[in-house]
């Protein structure tokens, strides 16, 4: 059972460690605000990704299988990856380093912002109603079906750990960076979060096209 463990640590870590819609966000707040925006971040998103898992493990995964439904996850997912990525590059402006230090948002507004982008994120979806799906198949196979929903949650521990891993690492990181660093970081992470979002776009229009 250690090795189903392992996998399944080792699976969620790869679902966390590339660098998507959610760690290019927990990259910037943790830039702007150290550890606990970023943090925050990750913990919205660990958040949806349980949600996903309990959706799926109660059986409601065809639920996705609607047309409509994905279409709507790309329309929502392209529009707020769109607005947060113009929000990144226009308080670039007046981004400083005395604004971060002194940055009181309340606690829950970046927890939402990650939470929606797992949400939202389609290529999230992707990941947990197929390869999550599969492996609890698998899973349902060899243990008890209470066990198998234990033993599934080491997937959210595994992307615990990477998010601390990273907004450590940012937290602790971003104060050998200049102002100027920090401006570049906010409009490059701006414009990864367009082109996610320009991405979901044309594949909500793909799929508009071949419902008419």
């Amino acid at each position: 059972m250690a090795i189903q463990i392992i996998h399944l640590l080792v699976l969620g870590i790869s679902l966390a460690a590339p660098i998507g819609p959610i760690k290019v966000e927990m990259i910037k707040r943790g830039m702007t605000g150290g550890f606990w925006p970023s943090w925050l971040i990750g913990l919205g998103g660990v958040t949806g990704d349980f949600l996903f898992l309990l959706v799926i493990y109660l059986g409601a995964e065809h639920l996705f299988a609607h047309h409509y439904i994905v279409v709507l996850t790309y329309m929502l997912g392209s529009f707020f990856l769109l607005k947060l990525g113009v929000n990144s590059l226009v308080k670039q402006e007046i981004l400083k380093r005395e604004d971060t230090v002194a940055s009181f948002s309340p606690w829950y507004q970046p927890f939402f912002i990650g939470f929606l982008i797992a949400l939202l994120n389609p290529l999230n979806i992707v990941f947990w109603f197929s390869v999550y799906g599969a492996t609890l198949e698998e899973m349902k196979g060899e243990l008890p079906s209470s066990l198998s929903f234990v033993y599934s949650l080491f997937i959210l521990v595994g992307i615990i750990l990477w998010n601390l891993n990273v907004a450590f690492t940012v937290h602790f990181g971003r104060h050998l960076l200049t102002d100027k660093f920090l401006r570049i970081v906010s409009i490059v992470a701006g414009l990864v979060l367009i082109g996610y979002g320009l991405r979901f776009a044309f594949s909500f229009l793909r799929l508009i096209f071949h419902l008419v």
